[in-house]
């Protein structure tokens, strides 16, 4: 007779007394998690830890349950935590919790970060929303932002996902290029007169008009175009209310990196990190995880199970989300496949401060765990420890010590 299958709603209240908390605080178990968090605190004292991927070389060799209760340890001690079911392939974390409702991480790296970006109001969705769906997106075209009640109409270029330019088109003299090339003394007030109407005249963009004209050389024009541009990119992340269209195109010009060297993607990087709003995205982000009994600690599920699982975890959506992750959260925690099985911890793992590699005792054998460090190596992951899982301490021999130790230490 076969044993009766539980439920779903069983199976959860089970899994979530297993993995989240139910065990004595001052158990071997409880104090061996203690431990954990303790040596990977010693292992990153002259670095930050914030994002951790925990793995295995095959199945079944406990590494879920490492992540749900060092985890849980953290937020227990105070800590914001996130854990990422990123095993896309035979997701297991996701079972701590059931909601059919949630769209996890598949859908955070699909729906979400693939929303369409066509037109709208800038107070639904912000200009930093706006530019990291477009470059997660790989869009090529132009970004129109219009603002009555600031005055301001802006055009930022995208090329393949790359910031291509930045023009501030109703720009006021006296903050303008040419304006500025005036008092460096590069130019006379005539020329840029001059150079304006022919910029006019032929479309052409004022600094490939000095150029071409001989008047200046475009390491001349590199370090004022540059200021020019980063001004631009600070006034279109201020802009907080009016309208935004995008119009796609076939190709872009990116004279500022084709022509003078510049990064405007750089320069971008540079600017938002002082502040840039993403109430979509963090808010799609939210409405993807999933709270914990324990307070501080979250889950954000796998989501559908997609064919493709190594291509998302290896695109440039995935590690914009780890980016935006390690913003919201004092820690992120990711619980991928098997190394041996799939290459999707490989993937992840040069992407992560550090990874912990997970050998259940007695399971899989030796040289296949040496096989499963050297790829990590390989992958140039930081491998900060093992775990050495579901040791038999009485049949190891190290049962009197811990008695011995624990009675001491708890006074038992």
């Amino acid at each position: 007779m076969k044993p009766k299958k539980l439920s779903t709603k069983k199976r959860t209240r089970d899994l979530i007394s297993l993995f989240l908390a139910n065990y004595k605080g001052k158990s071997r178990f409880a104090e061996s998690y203690r431990t954990l968090r303790t040596n990977i605190d010693l292992s990153f004292l002259e670095s930050e830890l914030k994002c951790l991927l925990i793995t295995s070389a095959g199945e079944a060799e406990g590494k879920t349950l490492t992540v749900a209760n060092y985890a849980f340890n953290l937020a227990e001690a105070g800590r914001s935590v996130l854990m990422v079911d990123a095993d896309l392939r035979k997701p297991s974390l996701s079972k701590l919790l059931v909601n059919n409702e949630v769209i996890g991480l598949t859908g955070l790296l699909s729906r979400v970060m693939g929303t369409p970006v066509t037109e709208g109001d800038l107070g639904k969705m912000s200009v930093g929303d706006l530019i990291r769906l477009l470059q997660q997106q790989r869009r090529t075209g132009r970004l129109q932002l219009s603002s009555q009640t600031e005055n301001k109409l802006i055009n930022l270029d995208f090329l393949a996902g790359d910031l291509a330019d930045c023009t501030w088109v109703n720009c006021p003299e006296e903050r303008s290029l040419a304006s500025h090339l005036v008092q460096l003394a590069l130019i006379t007030s005539q020329q840029a007169q001059q150079a304006l109407k022919r910029a006019r005249d032929t479309g052409q963009k004022l600094p490939m008009v000095l150029v071409n004209a001989g008047l200046l050389k475009k390491k001349q024009v590199r370090g004022p175009l540059k200021n020019q541009l980063a001004q631009n990119l600070r006034l279109a992340l201020g802009m907080n209310d009016g309208k935004y269209e995008f119009k796609p195109a076939m190709d872009m010009k990116a004279e500022p990196k084709t022509v003078f060297a510049i990064n405007l993607t750089e320069i971008y990087e540079r600017a938002a990190a002082d502040e840039e709003p993403l109430p979509f995205i963090n808010a799609g982000i939210k409405a993807a995880m999933l709270k914990t009994p324990q307070p501080g600690l979250f889950l954000l599920p796998s989501g559908a199970l997609p064919p493709n699982p190594s291509e998302l975890l290896g695109s440039k959506r995935m590690l914009f989300l780890l980016s935006r992750f390690k913003e919201l959260f004092d820690v992120v925690i990711l619980d991928s496949p098997p190394i041996l099985p799939a290459s999707d911890a490989l993937t992840l793992a040069p992407h992560v401060d550090g990874v912990v590699f997970v050998v259940k005792a007695g399971g899989v054998n030796r040289d296949l765990v040496r096989k499963a460090v050297d790829q990590l190596k390989n992958a140039r992951a930081n491998v900060v420890g093992a775990v050495l899982n579901q040791v038999d301490v009485h049949r190891e021999g190290y049962y009197k010590y811990y008695e011995k130790y624990y009675s001491s230490y708890y006074g038992t």
